[in-house]
């Protein structure tokens, strides 16, 4: 795919097989995804000035997905974006939303989960 184009979905994760794995679930609901695998790229890719949603994980090798919300959030205040992660306290949920995350879903989560989160998130509703 082309950066050029418009995205639906920037996803950003370290583990190759989690971005795969989502990516592919997204595309079947007719989602386009772009990827990158840590907070450098995800923030220097051009998916961020265009899609509609980003999906981060919350611990990436150079950064965390704080970070990301924090960053993307300066750029553009109305994008929704969701925190994935397999270190999921109530502490953490609570400054991904302090942050301005839309949601927070813990790993595993199923596809069922992860679908819900995003139309939640593209539709602008709030978390559950």
């Amino acid at each position: 795919m082309n950066d050029a184009q418009s995205w639906d979905v920037l996803l950003i994760d370290d583990e190759p097989v989690v971005l795969e794995v989502i990516r592919r679930v997204l595309e079947e609901e007719g989602l386009s995804v772009a990827v990158a695998s840590d907070v450098a790229s995800g923030l220097a890719h051009r998916a961020g000035a265009t899609c509609r949603l980003v999906l981060c994980d919350l611990m990436l090798p150079d950064g965390s997905g704080i970070d990301v919300i924090r960053t993307m959030r300066q750029r553009r205040r109305d994008l929704p974006m969701i925190v994935i992660t397999g270190f999921a306290t109530p502490e953490s949920a609570a400054r991904a939303r302090e942050a301005g995350a839309a949601g927070f879903l813990p790993k595993p989560f199923t596809d069922v989960e992860l679908l819900d989160a995003v139309r939640r998130a593209l539709a602008g509703e709030g978390p559950e």
